[in-house]
């Protein structure tokens, strides 16, 4: 996999420009993050806002999914991205689920790798209230499943493939491995091979999938592990260094106060 397991922006070159999501994708702004590689909306906008002579632009995906009005609105940005003639290209580098499954189906054009991974699901929510209130949820979830993610779906399936069965595949929480998904959906797998790795945070997100391969979520719940390891070791290091300073202006006062003793010696 690439370097980079958090969000990220590069610049190729003065026509090219990467976007890596690593991460969770969250609603609201920066202050929203529980962590440093969840992926925004401002981030996107921040820099599709500035592309200048950017004539490609490449996502490079390894998520969970997320906020699905959030990736509405990143989705809508590539799409004014692209009416300005700009060529944007998605590589599923590991994990594509959720909402970063459909995410991609905005691009010209899709890559993915013998060991990438597709799901998709209907959309989620939680709600409390009443009757009422559950059924507006339940309308409304309908409407984007109908109206935005099916659409997306649509644009990149191969010939043949029906509204219905993508519908279906909605219902069962489908994974798909790389000959699975460029089955369904036009998809051009790489030859390259890449190590599937974790990038996940929070592992309760987990709870919200049923039919999550052994093997996958092993490789999850590993990085998920590694990753907390990864945050108790900088927080141990932080701490050290602070009982670091305090000993040694422990140590400066002892000085100074043995100096003046001496002093007045």
């Amino acid at each position: 996999m690439r370097n980079k397991k958090f969000y990220e922006f590069k610049n190729v070159g003065n026509e090219s420009l990467d976007i890596m999501v690593y991460g969770e994708i969250v609603s609201g702004g920066q202050d929203s993050k529980w962590d440093s590689t969840d992926v925004c909306f401002q981030d996107f906008k921040d820099t599709l806002d500035n592309l200048g002579n950017t004539k490609t632009v490449n996502l490079y995906i390894n998520s969970v999914g997320g906020s699905v009005i959030t990736t509405q609105g990143i989705i809508a940005m590539l799409q004014r991205v692209k009416n300005k003639g700009v060529v944007v290209n998605s590589y599923i580098d590991g994990l594509g689920a959720s909402c970063a499954s459909f995410l991609p189906m905005i691009s010209d054009n899709i890559y993915a790798y013998n060991s990438s991974i597709l799901m998709i699901h209907k959309p989620m929510n939680i709600v409390m209230g009443n009757a009422d209130d559950m059924q507006s949820q339940i309308d409304i979830l309908n409407k984007f499943e109908d109206s935005v993610m099916l659409p997306l779906y649509m644009s990149k399936a191969k010939d043949g493939v029906t509204d219905e069965q993508i519908k279906d595949m909605l219902s069962k929480e489908t994974w798909m491995d790389a000959t699975e998904m460029s089955n369904i959906f036009d998809i051009t797998i790489l030859e390259d091979d890449k190590d599937l790795t974790a990038c996940i945070n929070d592992k309760s997100i987990l709870d919200n999938y049923k039919n999550i391969p052994k093997s996958l979520k092993d490789i999850l719940m590993k990085g998920s592990k590694v990753t907390e390891k990864v945050k108790d070791k900088a927080e141990e290091e932080r701490l050290k260094q602070i009982q670091d300073n305090k000993n040694k202006e422990n140590q400066e006062l002892e000085l100074l106060k043995a100096k003046l003793l001496l002093e007045l010696e």
